[in-house]
């Protein structure tokens, strides 16, 4: 999540570097080529020869240019258009007494919503926020304080076995009992500042996002000993703020939300193993560039939902970086962290400024 009251910011626009680079290679054959003609000792024959390589060879360069240009427009073409066949239903949402909800986890053992509250500024410890319980069926809400005491609680994730809740809170990582809603744990996070989202992989692990010092931290599930840990920092996860492991292939999904101060950046991919990070397609072009905050995958890992939080809209994007398209347009800042319940297609996003959760029913 940023912090609040952030103007809206426009996609950036960034060149086309296929396209650079064909007309750069036809700039230099066709130096090469005045400087062949211009040589007196050319034989005619080498000549002509040699002209018609560099036009082949031109014509090649500039033919796999337009063929990559139009692959990511035909890919993009397809994204927008997978936006605008998933139909999207609203269901119902919450009435406006939750305080600035930031995230949303749907806990399937339970059969209940879990809602971090922050209640107050985003980077204060005035142990303000709150953790609500709400009915994923209707929207109502079961427990408005369910656990409180917290100070800015954020990102939640639920552990494999559906017993704990994991909730950022500036600059702990709070585990929770669900059954008795009792704090268990807080594992101090060493040097952060501004803790976001919280997310578990398949063997246990939790992973937590910095979001002002581009760190991502762990914490091991099969240790139950372990502290949180740094497990990554650097500058090219330009401000981490969603989470979300792949586990088919092995790599942790983050949405970057840029600057606190001037949100904008696009999604960074991990290899869980390598700690490599590359970005996702084309900011802006084949994957979406602005105030990015939750992320969630379908149920086949081929589309991403990410929230835009400053400008107010879901994004579809493809798991390969090849495209994305709007899904919903909430007319509204502050769509956070989202939560899905992949058995019934349901999408549900919470919206700070407005004080309440939304819940979409996606059709295909």
């Amino acid at each position: 999540m940023p912090l609040k009251n952030q103007k809206r910011v426009c996609p950036k626009k960034f060149p086309n570097s296929e396209e650079n680079e064909v007309v750069g290679l036809l700039i230099i054959f066709s130096d090469v080529w005045i400087l062949i003609t211009n040589h007196k000792r050319l034989p005619r024959k080498s000549f002509v020869l040699t002209s018609l390589f560099i036009v082949a060879i031109s014509g090649i360069v500039l033919f796999s240019g337009i063929s990559i240009n139009l692959y990511f427009i035909n890919n993009q073409a397809q994204a927008q258009q997978q936006a605008e066949h998933t139909k999207v239903n609203k269901l119902w949402e919450t009435p406006n007494e939750l305080k600035s909800p930031e995230s949303v986890a749907f806990a399937s053992k339970q059969n209940v919503l879990f809602v971090s509250n922050v209640n107050g500024k985003p980077n204060l410890k005035d142990q303000n926020g709150f953790i609500s319980k709400v009915s994923p069926s209707n929207g109502s809400i079961i427990e408005l304080n369910w656990v409180t005491g917290l100070n800015s609680p954020k990102g939640i994730a639920i552990s494999n076995n559906n017993s704990r809740l994991y909730v950022s809170d500036l600059t702990d990582l709070v585990e929770i009992d669900i059954d008795n809603g009792k704090i268990i744990k807080r594992f101090n996070a060493p040097g952060s500042a501004f803790l976001n989202d919280v997310v578990s992989d398949n063997q246990g692990n939790i992973y937590v996002s910095d979001t002002i010092t581009n760190t991502i931290y762990k914490l091991d599930g099969n240790n139950n000993t372990s502290s949180l840990q740094a497990w990554l920092q650097s500058p090219q996860l330009n401000g981490p703020n969603g989470l979300h492991v792949d586990n088919s292939k092995n790599r942790l999904i983050v949405t970057s939300l840029g600057d606190l101060s001037k949100p904008g950046a696009g999604i960074e991919v991990v290899d869980l193993k390598s700690k490599t990070i590359s970005t996702l397609g084309k900011e802006g072009t084949t994957s979406p560039f602005g105030g990015l905050d939750g992320i969630e995958s379908d149920t086949t890992n081929l589309h991403y939902y990410v929230t835009d939080n400053p400008a107010g809209k879901l994004y579809i994007v493809n798991a390969d970086g090849t495209g994305y398209g709007t899904s919903i347009d909430l007319h509204t800042q502050g769509t956070a962290d989202l939560g899905f319940i992949p058995s019934q297609s349901i999408m549900i996003i919470p919206v700070m400024q407005d004080n309440k959760l939304v819940a979409y029913k996606l059709v295909q």
